[in-house]
């Protein structure tokens, strides 16, 4: 095998980029709007409010890439049956500061290097809103997105955290991780359901990687080392982000017991793939079942790479006999994959993702049943584009609740929030909240359910 190399050239111009025009294209103000106009009747279960997360770059320069960006979140604030509050508003670090005079918010002394803007998701956890980076600590929020400072875990954390911890439902404890570029380069955390830091395991790997996302189920974590490797020249050069795809790279998943204090990862290869997105594991006996967004390969041509086919898969690990089967659950392209919060680490039969390219339709969002393997789609328009989707609990059962996503129109320009009744699904939404500004399209969101 041969390694394959970043594509040299000339910077993508900003007038040729495709991540800055259209609905990828930054909003410039921030925007605080009440009373919000609602289309039909929004269930009265909800209360709390609809984060997303993106990258909303203020000075972009050529070869600008998605991944990259001043961090901006969104918030939609709903009670009693109405919209209350519609606000966006800029994490404040030190570039924000720079580029548009907004003050900056406090920095850890722990900070690592580099630090993150806060793009990529937004959680809440032990009364916290936390803002999350790739790379670097998170930036805690205020109510009303206000941007108190980096959180550090009261001094404890000292390294990357990622952008996708896990909460188990069941203990409320964050399990998360954080990669790095050095000899050290994976690092394991677990905080109590209070946000107090309890462990940290370092572990040593061969080659620094993008370890975008990981599984956790009752007892273990999954990491994802697959061939999308660090690449220090990239890095030098500036140019896009410094990850390539390696044809001389194994892909491996570590198995790693969530109660170790000690490096005790478990390496079992896999055929090489990208993932960015699992939508869940869990334990089944022994075995491990793994729902995963698979891509058959990403980073590959430098700034504006192509990634192959996607598809939603099943693995299932068996750490006794170091060996991973695949089933193809749907071979639709897709991506965001979410399931309700009460079961994430636990057995579930639903999931949620949002489709894109050939089949259902581009930006539609997909139910999955898991046990029936059947799907079910909600059609958001000929113009529309959907937000991950999120799910809402309001019932006993996994899919007795609903889903909320923000769906851009490409016919008007504007952007809604869609309401979904999760056991009725393709039928039209039970509620739009019409906002008042366009949601770029982000990555990441959470609903924060009122104290």
């Amino acid at each position: 095998m041969t390694q394959s190399q970043p594509i040299e050239g000339a910077a993508v111009a900003l007038e040729d980029n495709p991540v800055l025009q259209g609905n990828f294209a930054p909003v410039e103000v921030e925007t605080t709007a009440h009373d919000l106009v609602v289309e039909g009747t929004i269930p009265p279960e909800l209360n709390g409010a609809l984060l997303r997360d993106g990258p909303n770059p203020i000075a972009p320069g050529p070869g600008h890439h998605w991944f990259t960006g001043d961090g901006m979140v969104h918030g939609i604030t709903i009670a009693g049956g109405g919209a209350q509050v519609y606000r966006n508003r800029w994490v404040r670090t030190a570039q924000v500061e720079a580029l548009l005079g907004l003050t900056k918010a406090p920095i850890s002394p722990h900070q690592p290097m580099p630090q993150g803007s806060g793009s990529v998701n937004v959680i809440g956890h032990g009364g916290r809103i936390l803002a999350l980076p790739e790379v670097g600590l998170p930036w805690q929020l205020d109510g009303e997105l206000n941007t108190i400072g980096q959180h550090d875990f009261a001094g404890a954390l000292r390294s990357n955290m990622t952008a996708h911890p896990k909460i188990d439902a069941a203990n409320g404890e964050l399990v998360f991780f954080g990669y790095d570029f050095g000899p050290i380069s994976l690092r394991y955390h677990v905080a109590d359901r209070a946000g107090k830091l309890l462990r940290t395991v370092e572990i040593a790997k061969p080659i620094p990687t993008m370890m975008h996302d990981f599984g956790v189920t009752a007892s273990r974590v999954i990491f994802m080392d697959l061939p999308v490797a660090f690449n220090l020249e990239m890095a030098l050069s500036g140019k896009g982000l410094p990850f390539h795809w390696r044809d001389d790279m194994p892909a491996r998943l570590g198995i790693l017991p969530r109660a170790a204090t000690t490096d005790q990862v478990q390496w079992i290869e896999i055929d090489p793939c990208y993932v960015y997105h699992p939508l869940n594991a869990y334990d089944a006996g022994d075995e491990i079942i793994f729902d995963v967004v698979r891509h058959d390969r990403t980073f590959v041509q430098g700034q504006l790479e192509g990634g192959g086919e996607t598809r939603l898969e099943r693995w299932t690990i068996d750490p006794a006999k170091e060996r991973v089967t695949s089933e193809i659950i749907s071979g639709l392209g897709q991506e965001f994959p979410r399931v309700d919060p009460r079961v994430e680490c636990h057995p579930h039969r639903y999931g949620y993702t949002v489709s894109f390219g050939m089949g259902v339709g581009p930006g539609n969002l997909l139910k999955h049943d898991l046990e029936q393997r059947s799907m079910t789609a909600h059609d958001v328009g000929p113009d529309g584009a959907a937000s991950e989707g999120v799910f809402v609990p309001a019932g006993a059962g996994e899919d007795e609740g609903y889903v909320l996503s923000v769906v851009y129109d490409g016919g008007s320009g504007k952007s809604h929030v869609r309401i979904i009744d999760a056991q009725d699904f393709s039928a039209p939404p039970v509620a739009k909240i019409h906002l008042p500004v366009r949601v770029p399209f982000g990555f990441h969101g959470n609903w924060i359910p009122a104290a």
